[in-house]
């Protein structure tokens, strides 16, 4: 192709005088000079000018083959003296071994001696021009893009970039093109990244390669491709070819892999090949090289070359026979890699092609593909690749993130009280592939469909939630977190902010004894159940018979007794009783029969041996009691009555009877009454 560029004008200007009219001519070296559109001549009083508007540059596509020499030249046309120089993409070249130049004639010559595939590239010939009479610079450009072809089918040599992407810029809706240059062995193989994601033709995208060139266009762009492209172009394997000279043998083997692989020779199945002596090893980036010099028969063998890096292991192999008294290495074999043949696995099955799943094979490389993958692709995939020489499997971990999955239900619910309750749940069976962050707890009255937030922050899976309205039903939801999101919730059953447990039953009916003229002793029997919880204690109401109730004790009564004080003589009474439990109180126990106070008591005596009372007071009030009045040497029993309103009660008889002796004084018998006394208040 042609490359126009526009230099800068020269003006070439000299001042003559005489007469008559003096007529000027210009010359060029290989000519007179006449006016045309690159070249103006004029002649104002008395200096004559040469405008020279424009020089043309040309740029040339060169292609040849690796091995050849290469000759460009570039013909220069001005007045001496000229210098010129040469550039190798931008840099300057210099005389040697590899590159010869000359200047002759008006023609610059540079000319590459023993070509090869590094000397590709864009060359610059500028030459330089001193002009006596003007003391001014012209500088004219060339332009050459080189590259070069193989000389053998068989080598082949790594890609390279000769002209990269550059910076776009378009409107959206717009389609663009990106495209770079290439060189190398055939076959390459060109893919596209955008943000170190694979790009894949289809769709909004279009993928081409012509003439080393790959295209990538989008056909139709917005916001969405703002972004880093990349070109990836590669050559994966390895090859291995000799190069025969007179008494040497050379063995080359072309590497490819990222990283670059290391290179170690073998003779046979387990002799390293080492550098020195006859023998010459050498890597350069993707070639390396076996020399042996001076061969003999006993260099005759297999030669190994084995390629590593830290993705495996791959080699080839040739077989070389050399016959004594001939000057003549002989190669023997198939220099070639037998393509291998590779298989996916994941537990034990093999995968295929199929549905989301799609897996891409060459000769050199196999890409397994997964479409919107998801928790179940998580695992252990094995590439096995075999081929006559071995077999090798590689394993690849793979993890899929997601966020987790709903705890473990179902939601206990350890405590209910009717302002707060207590839960607890398990982690997660699936933690998404990474770690649990916090646990998100919400809840919402069973009626409504708005959640309220109870915490979050917390790797706990026991909550206490406060701040419940007693007899409100209670939905409540937990969601684990981890850093791709929040997960799937688990719900609670519906649960009313309300004791757990059940008020107690009614105690037994209250009894009343020990009855005085202001207080009274109540007992019962324990409720036949607790409700579920422990009792805590009893309450005690009282009232005048058919009057309203009054509760006796303030704190509850832990006993199955109490006293009850303040009570007004000659009034009756009755009584129930309350069980307490957390949950609350039971009902009422039966109410007492009336009560009314002991107005007073009356003692009597009577001789063993007869039948008849005799009252030894009428009016007690207390319950103790001096008996006087005994016959000594006379056994007598006693008997204790209480009185209220309705008149005498039931008698209580002592135990035993008791003897009177007392010789000595007037005989007197303590009795002290500390009897219960069960008054008929009826």
């Amino acid at each position: 192709g042609w490359l126009w560029l526009q230099c800068n004008a020269v003006c070439l200007k000299c001042q003559v005088a005489g007469t008559p009219e003096i007529k000027v001519s210009w010359f060029k070296a290989d000519g007179k000079v006449r006016s045309s559109p690159t070249c103006k001549l004029e002649y104002t009083k008395g200096v004559f000018s040469r405008l020279l508007n424009l020089y043309l540059c040309k740029n040339h596509c060169l292609q040849q083959t690796e091995g050849q020499p290469v000759r460009f030249e570039c013909r220069v046309a001005g007045s001496l003296p000229i210098e010129v120089s040469w550039l190798k993409d931008g840099k300057p070249l210099s005389q040697g071994e590899e590159f010869s130049m000359l200047y002759d004639d008006n023609t610059a010559v540079l000319q590459i001696n023993n070509s090869e595939m590094r000397h590709s590239g864009e060359y610059t010939c500028i030459s330089h021009r001193h002009l006596l009479i003007l003391a001014r610079q012209k500088r004219i450009c060339y332009f050459i893009f080189l590259s070069f072809i193989p000389h053998s089918a068989e080598p082949r040599y790594p890609p390279v970039f000769d002209r990269k992407l550059s910076l776009q810029e378009v409107t959206v809706g717009d389609s663009i093109e990106l495209e770079c240059h290439m060189t190398g062995s055939t076959p390459i193989k060109v893919t596209w990244s955008k943000d170190h994601k694979d790009i894949r033709s289809g769709g909004n995208y279009k993928i081409s390669c012509v003439d080393n060139t790959p295209h990538l266009t989008i056909l139709k762009a917005d916001k969405s491709d703002t972004g880093r492209y990349f070109c990836h172009i590669n050559q994966t394997g390895l090859s291995l070819f000799q190069r025969p000279r007179k008494g040497t043998a050379t063995f080359i083997a072309k590497v490819g892999g990222d990283p670059i692989p290391s290179v170690k020779w073998m003779k046979g199945k387990w002799r390293q090949v080492t550098h020195g002596g006859r023998i010459s090893i050498e890597q350069k980036g993707q070639e390396a090289k076996l020399e042996i010099k001076e061969v003999t028969k006993s260099d005759s063998g297999q030669y190994r070359c084995v390629a590593s890096n830290k993705h495996g292991e791959i080699e080839c192999s040739t077989d070389m026979h050399v016959e004594e008294k001939k000057d003549v290495v002989m190669l023997e074999g198939d220099l070639r890699i037998p393509v291998p043949t590779a298989k996916w696995s994941i537990e034990g099955e093999e995968i295929t092609s199929q549905g989301n799943i799609k897996i891409d094979t060459d000769n050199f490389s196999t890409i397994l593909s997964i479409n919107e993958c998801t928790r179940n692709h998580t695992g252990t995939y094995l590439l096995t690749v075999s081929n006559p020489a071995g077999t090798k499997t590689v394993a690849l971990n793979v993890t899929v993130l997601d966020v987790p999955a709903a705890p473990i239900g179902p939601v206990n619910i350890l405590e209910v009280m009717p302002d707060s309750m207590t839960i607890e749940w398990r982690p997660p069976k699936d933690d998404g592939g990474s770690p649990i962050t916090n646990y998100i707890v919400e809840k919402r009255e069973s009626n409504k469909e708005t959640w309220g937030g109870v915490s979050s922050g917390s790797l706990a899976t026991q909550l206490r939630i406060a701040r419940l309205q007693k007899g409100v039903e209670y939905v409540v939801r937990i969601r684990a977190e981890n850093k791709m999101g929040i997960g799937a919730p688990l719900e609670s059953k519906p649960t009313v902010a309300e004791h757990s447990f059940m008020p107690p039953s009614a105690p037994g009916k209250p009894q009343s004894y020990d009855t005085s003229e202001d207080a009274v002793t109540l007992g019962w029997t324990m409720p036949l159940t607790d409700g579920g919880s422990q009792i805590t204690g009893y309450i005690i109401e009282r009232r005048h018979k058919g009057g309203k109730w009054i509760r006796v004790n303030k704190t509850p009564c832990k006993d199955l007794r109490y006293r009850v004080l303040g009570l007004y003589e000659g009034s009756e009474y009755e009584f129930r009783v309350f069980a307490e439990n957390i949950a609350g109180f039971s009902g009422p126990s039966p109410v007492s029969d009336p009560c009314n106070p002991i107005l007073n008591y009356v003692v009597e005596k009577r001789e063993v041996d007869r039948k008849t009372w005799t009252k030894c007071t009428e009016d007690l009030k207390k319950t103790s009691f001096k008996v006087t009045n005994l016959t000594p040497g006379i056994e007598y029993y006693f008997r204790v009555m209480a009185c209220n309103k309705y008149g005498i009660g039931v008698p209580q008889d002592s135990p035993r009877s008791y003897l009177a002796v007392d010789p000595i004084s007037k005989f007197r018998v303590l009795l002290t009454l500390n009897l219960v006394c069960f008054v008929n208040c009826s």
